[in-house]
């Protein structure tokens, strides 16, 4: 599996589980949850940049491979 496709992945992930996060904690006294899901809501923009970077590298080196 590539590199970038993992990548790719976790960026998904990560705002699916911020999400829950969110939904979860509001119903908790504190807002201990929802600070979870803003934190880690700023998680997939930086997967994301990483994966396209990984992906720009796979695709750079296949192409000196040929």
């Amino acid at each position: 599996m590539k590199l970038s496709t993992i990548l790719y992945a976790l960026g998904f992930v990560s705002i699916a589980i911020s999400a829950a996060n969110f939904l979860t904690g509001k119903g908790k006294t504190g807002a201990e949850g929802e600070r979870n899901a803003l934190f880690i809501g700023e998680w997939p923009p930086t997967f994301f940049i990483l994966a396209k970077a990984a992906e720009d590298r796979e695709r750079l080196a296949q192409g000196q491979s040929q």
